[in-house]
């Protein structure tokens, strides 16, 4: 087992491979993207706001390049973050959705990118309709 995790690391630090873990949603799965204005701290707090006012229970804050590997991790002045949801049961508990936020910051400007377990482009929209709402609020 040890030697899985250690040939994975290696294959994640080299670009090779992303790193499958649990809540983790990868970067093909129904991403809904926007630029935000604000700093790097406003866009976060406003976004833990935002995903608790809709129900979402916060699992996990990680740095996103443990998942996967992008030019903005390579410590050249990006703030990012990852933040990880709980599943929400729902339909009698026979399916269940989870997400996560992954905020990117240069400067003044964030790009919020939210992945969905399941396609759903109303709540994608709704939830960064909420969190543009708040920051400029």
């Amino acid at each position: 087992m040890r030697s899985i995790i250690i040939a994975i690391s290696i294959l994640a630090q080299a670009g090779c491979a992303s790193v499958q873990m649990p809540g983790y949603i990868s970067r093909i799965d129904h991403p809904y993207e926007r630029k935000i204005n604000g700093s790097f701290e406003k866009v976060v707090s406003s976004t833990m706001y935002i995903l608790k006012t809709k129900g979402w229970k916060i699992d996990s804050e990680a740095d996103p390049s443990i998942y996967e590997r992008d030019d903005r991790y390579d410590n050249n002045g990006y703030q990012n973050l990852l933040i990880i949801t709980s599943a929400r049961k729902k339909y009698l508990y026979l399916t269940s959705t989870h997400l996560n936020v992954f905020i990117h910051s240069i400067g003044n400007t964030c790009n919020v990118e939210i992945r969905i377990s399941a396609r759903n482009d109303r709540m994608g929209k709704e939830i960064l309709d909420a969190l543009e709402q708040e920051v400029h609020g």
